[in-house]
């Protein structure tokens, strides 16, 4: 039956939580306009005015959770009372209903027995004795015969004629027609095991289902039992009964129960509300103390000045310790700003150690280049967030010869940036005054940055470079190699690039000197190679091979690959992993498409818009060698850890080189679209923003460093 309930309770609990809250915020906003709230908690008030705030989604929250609670319970309690009543009110139909059909079956096997078809005729009247019988019907052999048969003798149903095979209602004629009930037998009814139960089609249901006028028929056998026990079945009772007259009466006990049920939740609710909106007031309160100090710090232009402050909130709850953390942050950002203004003085101290252009007043290019009359130099490079430990150098030594490093150390922070000093310390004073003798001994060196990394014992620290002399006259390079034992060389006459590994030698750092010599490459060692005309020898950090994008969702959140079985390769990055590196292979078809003068085509998957992105760049109009190879791999390193998308504001950008951005406007087909927004950048002339566009960050920095013999 329909129960209006619910909806009654939902609607007032809605009106009832809009009212309140109305009331407080007409509160709340007469008082910010009379100058109770501070500026920033006018801000805070302003912000709420826009979209709901912590106050009102904690409120709401909660007020609904609360509503269901009670739409739960009063419901269940109803249901269980209301079903309590009905449960007995059918089973006191059952019993009725089984007393009056023994009755009437034990009357039918009399007069059957007797042949007495008139007074047959006369026991379907007998269901005044049960209100909710609908129709009483006999059905059986012919009276006197004693043999089971399914012939329709006494009915009051007035849908009989739609049940029997005649036009009308013949007495002691008509027969059943099943195409309306099923049979008795394959309704479930064995004579030979009945237990002297009514049997009911459809299952008669004892408990609680709200709905009107459920009807049931219900079949008791006809059958005599002879003195030594044995029953013979004439025929049966079948009586149709309905619930609808149940249901009339328990109304008057439903109306009542729902009216109580319903105050109890109004009341209920009215007190839940008052304590929800009051607790969640104190709670909005002392979050917006928090937030009034977050703001603070976050305007304070003197970080130093952090230290003297500090927020008390009252209570021992998680707030107040969220408070106590937000002390600590504070006095740690204080710290932290101290050490700041050190390491960025670290860090541009460091990059002057790299032979980087200069652009005046202090500044560096990205870049740099050098040509002779025989070479050309090139390099680029990148740091990361943090000091580390890359470093690249080349030197002219006589005009002829040229010394070139290429650093890599393990780690970072302060301690790699102190190793890397060393090292260009030792590079630069072991070329300071060059003599062509030496070039056969210039294992030297490599001894000298071993064993002083060595002796400094520091964990996990150790250098792997490559340094090299080379004679621009004849093209010969002569290298030695600590760890790193993997050079690269476009070669111009077969346009490809090609790998060369130099023999396996440990890292420097690692080992003594005694044991390095011991090693089955029989130490640090000079191998001798040669350029051609034309030729590019390429020198870079392991930061460009691993350069990562991560991959992103709609809201720029990190997200794992779910395509594909997980570790197994998928297209060119391992399924199962949180993002993908540029790696040798993209790097390797970048040079060979400089080189060719031909194109790229950039593939990056999993971006925020949840489709793969395909980048193009087109390297036909390059003039090729040493400063197009590694400006061509600068450039496309940017874009694939860049990500575009809907959504991304001015607020969002990436800072990049004026000369990148110069070439990627020559070369990247999609530039217009994807790059076009950009701003300069303040107090700096050698870089400019890119804007509406996020960039995921270098944990490594990355040295190009490329020599081409003319």
């Amino acid at each position: 039956m329909p129960i209006p309930l619910p909806a009654t309770i939902i609607v007032i609990s809605a009106l009832f939580s809009f009212a309140l809250y109305a009331t407080v915020r007409f509160l709340r906003e007469a008082r910010a306009r009379s100058g109770g709230v501070s500026g920033v908690g006018r801000q805070v008030l302003e912000m709420r005015v826009r979209g709901p705030g912590l106050y009102m989604k904690l409120a709401v929250l909660t007020m609904a959770l609360i509503i269901a609670v009670i739409y739960i319970v009063s419901i269940s309690l109803y249901h269980m009372m209301v079903g309590t009543r009905h449960e007995a009110m059918l089973r006191g139909l059952w019993e009725r209903s089984s007393v009056l059909l023994e009755t009437l079956s034990a009357g039918a096997e009399d007069y059957m027995r007797e042949g007495d078809v008139g007074k047959l005729g006369l026991l379907p009247a007998r269901m005044r004795a049960v209100p909710e019988a609908c129709f009483v019907t006999i059905i059986g052999g012919a009276p006197g015969s004693g043999v089971w048969d399914e012939i329709v003798w006494a009915t009051n149903d007035p849908d009989i004629l739609s049940k029997i095979d005649t036009p009308e209602f013949l007495p002691g004629v008509s027969r059943p027609r099943y195409d309306h009930e099923p049979r008795l037998r394959e309704a479930g009814f064995d004579p030979e095991a009945w237990d002297g139960r009514p049997f009911s089609e459809p299952d008669f249901v004892f408990r609680y289902v709200p709905s009107r006028g459920r009807q049931f028929v219900l079949f008791w056998p006809i059958a005599h039992m002879e003195p030594d026990g044995t029953r013979h079945f004439y025929g049966f009772v079948k009586m149709g009964v309905c619930t609808g007259p149940i249901d009339e009466r328990i109304m008057p006990y439903m109306r009542p129960l729902r009216r109580r049920i319903f105050i109890a939740t109004l009341l209920a609710f009215a007190v839940s509300a008052v304590g929800v909106f009051a607790h969640s007031t104190m709670a909005a309160a002392r979050v917006r103390k928090l937030l009034n100090h977050a703001r603070l710090v976050l305007d304070t232009k003197e970080e130093r000045e952090l230290s003297r402050m500090e927020i008390r909130l009252s209570g021992q709850d998680e707030l107040s310790v969220l408070g106590n953390v937000f002390n600590g942050i504070t006095r740690e950002l204080a710290k932290t700003a101290v050490m700041t203004s050190g390491l960025a003085s670290g860090k541009k101290l460091q990059r002057k150690l790299l032979p980087l252009d200069m652009a005046g007043r202090g500044e560096t290019f990205d870049f740099s280049h050098r040509e002779t009359d025989d070479a050309v130099f090139f390099a680029y490079y990148e740091e990361a967030q943090e000091i580390s430990g890359d470093y690249f150098d080349y030197r002219n030594l006589d005009g002829r010869y040229h010394a070139l490093i290429k650093c890599d150390i393990a780690g970072s922070g302060i301690p790699a940036a102190l190793i890397t000093m060393q090292v260009s310390t030792m590079f630069l004073s072991y070329f300071w005054s060059w003599d062509p003798g030496r070039l056969m001994h210039m294992e030297e060196l490599a001894y000298m940055i071993n064993g002083f990394i060595e002796r400094m014992g520091a964990s996990r620290r150790f250098a792997a470079f490559t340094f090299c002399i080379y004679d621009s006259q004849t093209g010969e390079m002569h290298f030695c190699n600590a760890g790193d034992n993997i050079i690269r060389i476009f070669d111009a006459s077969e346009k490809r690039i090609k790998t060369i590994t130099l023999p396996a030698t440990p890292a420097a750092g690692i080992l003594k000197n005694d044991m390095v010599e011991l090693c089955d490459s029989g130490g640090y060692g000079v191998r001798t190679l040669a350029l051609d005309r034309g030729d590019v020898l390429l020198l870079y950090t392991d930061g460009l091979e691993e350069s990562r994008r991560r991959y992103r969702g709609p809201v720029f959140d990190g997200k794992t690959c779910t395509v594909g079985v997980n570790r197994v390769p998928h297209g060119n990055y391992i399924a199962g992993q949180w993002g993908e590196e540029l790696g040798s292979k993209r790097i390797y078809q970048i040079i060979d498409a400089v080189g060719n003068r031909g194109a790229y085509r950039l593939h990056k998957w999993h971006t925020p818009d949840g489709r793969e992105e395909f980048l193009h760049f087109d390297f036909s109009e390059c003039k090729g060698g040493v400063e197009a190879i590694i400006m061509a791999l600068a450039a496309v390193e940017k874009v694939f850890r860049c990500h575009r998308a809907s959504g991304l504001t001015a607020d969002d950008r990436v800072l990049v080189d004026k000369e990148i951005d110069a070439f990627l406007r020559l070369h990247f087909l999609e530039y217009e679209g994807y790059l076009a927004y950009t701003e300069e950048c303040p107090g700096d002339n050698t870089h400019i923003y890119y804007t509406h566009l996020i960039e995921d960050p270098r944990y490594d920095d990355m040295a190009i460093l490329g020599v081409e013999r003319k």
